[in-house]
């Protein structure tokens, strides 16, 4: 043995943590995502395929957040994006997934910090990703019945 115990590792690591500042908490996308939607990310006036909205569709829109976070979470490129950004990205996706309109509001900009202008770039590589993935699925119109299977694998 060189005198180095599991302890003396632990202690030097932690004192590297504290020297170089590092935070080992982190909060992925899906917190920043059950936050949104708990303050509210679908609205009154709100449309689902040019139609007043039914009563599941808050829980098709969590379906589809919780989807585009897994999606996310399988493709190393988007660690390259804010956990917040990302948040919003998969939110502006999950309504257009499901075809609500408007896809994105002042509202959601005053909920996630974010205007569609600064997310655009993060949407269109997630909704590129998920097409690559599972292709006709982004350019056919999703259903909550098709929504509530899940895309096919």
């Amino acid at each position: 043995q060189a005198g180095y115990t599991s302890l003396s590792f632990r202690d030097g690591e932690v004192e590297c943590l504290k020297f170089l500042g590092w935070r080992l908490r982190a909060i992925p996308p899906i917190h920043f995502i059950g936050y949104f939607l708990a303050k509210g990310a679908i609205f009154q006036d709100d449309t689902w395929q040019d139609r007043n909205l039914i009563e599941k569709i808050p829980k098709y829109v969590k379906k589809y957040a919780d989807f585009f976070c897994n999606l996310t979470l399988q493709e190393y490129s988007f660690q390259q994006y804010l956990p917040s950004e990302l948040a919003a990205a998969i939110l502006l996706a999950s309504r257009v997934a499901l075809q609500l309109q408007p896809r994105w509001r002042p509202e959601l900009t005053t909920l996630t910090g974010q205007e569609e202008s600064q997310i655009i770039h993060i949407f269109n590589h997630l909704w590129g990703y998920y097409e690559e993935q599972f292709p006709g699925h982004g350019s056919r119109s999703i259903s909550p019945r098709s929504a509530d299977m899940g895309p096919s694998i």
